[in-house]
């Protein structure tokens, strides 16, 4: 009966494994564009966003991307650039609004690719793609890099993680101070 199980057990396990190398797996990174040299609506990079989109280039450098796409803001087409002229990609330029319809070739495509945009559109970007929810950016957040896996046109849980060091002299969030518990003795008991 051993022998039988077997056998039936480890070609099954072997055609799946097969057709699992056959799926299409690839990922889709996604960045709020780097520091802005002020609050203005379609202000440029600070010098502190062009060090941070010049590191979003090494850092992404090797991740096999073939399409990039940015919103249609000069903040956030700075932010890209390094990485694509590094890459010789053109970048295709959309709406901030219509981040989601664009992203679509993406998210059912067959190559990996970078999507830059703006605080406000991201979390809704990774919740289209039915890939969790992930909090706003705080205004003075920047380091963020959201990366979906899309496996047959499904999205895999979001993995969020942190890029480059902060270079806005923001100082980083301080943990509140817990007051300290008073232990009170226990209460002495008298013996008969």
């Amino acid at each position: 009966m051993k022998h039988l199980f077997a056998r039936a057990f480890f070609p099954g396990l072997l055609l799946c494994q097969a057709a699992m190398a056959q799926q299409t797996t690839h990922t889709i990174f996604l960045v709020r564009h780097g520091e802005t040299a002020s609050s203005a609506p379609d202000s440029p990079l600070s010098p502190a966003g062009v060090k941070r989109a010049e590191c979003l280039a090494k850092t992404l450098k090797d991740a096999n991307i073939k399409q990039i796409y940015v919103a249609d803001t000069k903040r956030a087409q700075q932010t890209a650039e390094p990485l694509a002229k590094a890459l010789g990609i053109k970048p295709s330029i959309f709406p901030a609004r219509q981040v989601f319809n664009e992203l679509r070739n993406l998210a059912y495509g067959t190559s990996n690719g970078l999507a830059v945009g703006d605080s406000d559109t991201l979390a809704f970007v990774v919740q289209r793609l039915q890939a969790g929810k992930v909090p706003d950016n705080a205004s003075n957040e920047y380091d963020r890099l959201y990366m979906v896996t899309m496996l047959e046109s499904n999205a895999t849980p979001v993995v969020t993680v942190h890029y480059c060091a902060s270079e806005s002299g923001a100082p980083a969030p301080q943990a509140t101070p817990r007051k300290p518990v008073k232990k009170t003795p226990p209460a002495k008991t008298k013996k008969p």
